[in-house]
């Protein structure tokens, strides 16, 4: 059985940290110094916790932002953490918008940047290959060749046709509130293609002159 000194000595001891944090009354204070004064055990257990204090009160402190030290507060204080929904990046937005979309207007919109892609391409890479000859066939052109050029009226007409397309896309896209214009480039495909025009139709005005003889 504990004797009452042994029984003491437990109650101050659990007292250390109330005292050290100016938790105890003045009546309180008085009888925890009395018996620290006179108990060699609990005077150690008290220097020693005295020096881990002011170890601790050493110690840098650490400048944290206000939502970090929120959560802290509130869980020192009892209550519970609630925790907020992480914001979603933006490639899972990008995911819901395309799995909201119908699959028709899916895969119609991909189909169509291709389709106005390779307006684009087809008459750049016609004239590459137009301009090079085969090693065969090198021969002089006469003067009753002539180069295939672009109409006034087929230069309208392919734009007219291009401004149905991404009228189109367009309609498409607002499905998703996304624009093509700005999202796949369509408008610097456009200008490209307006550009092509232009020095076709320029070149359809030029005069013919004869090659070499």
């Amino acid at each position: 059985m504990p004797s009452n000194s042994d029984s003491q000595c437990y109650f101050v001891q659990l007292q250390i940290d109330s005292y050290l944090d100016g938790d105890l009354s003045t009546p309180q204070q008085e009888e925890f110094n009395s018996h620290v004064h006179q108990c060699d055990a609990c005077a150690r257990e008290f220097h020693y916790a005295q020096a881990v204090q002011d170890t601790i009160l050493d110690l840098p402190q650490i400048d944290c932002d206000d939502h970090v030290l929120e959560p802290i507060y509130r869980l020192a204080d009892g209550h519970p953490i609630t925790e907020q929904p992480a914001r979603p990046s933006f490639w899972s937005q990008l995911s819901d918008v395309i799995t909201a979309t119908p699959v028709f207007f899916r895969y119609a919109m991909p189909v169509a940047a291709v389709a106005i892609i390779a307006i684009v391409i087809m008459p750049t890479l016609t004239n590459q290959q137009q301009g090079m000859p085969m090693v065969a066939e090198q021969t002089t052109p006469t003067n009753s060749e002539q180069t295939e050029e672009y109409s006034p009226q087929d230069i309208s007409q392919a734009l007219q046709d291009l401004n149905l397309a991404i009228d189109y896309l367009n309609q498409v896209s607002q499905r998703t509130e996304v624009m093509i214009g700005d999202r796949f480039l369509v408008t610097p495909l456009q200008d490209s293609l307006n550009a092509s025009f232009e020095r076709a139709s320029n070149r359809s005005q030029e005069p013919l002159q004869n090659g070499p003889i």
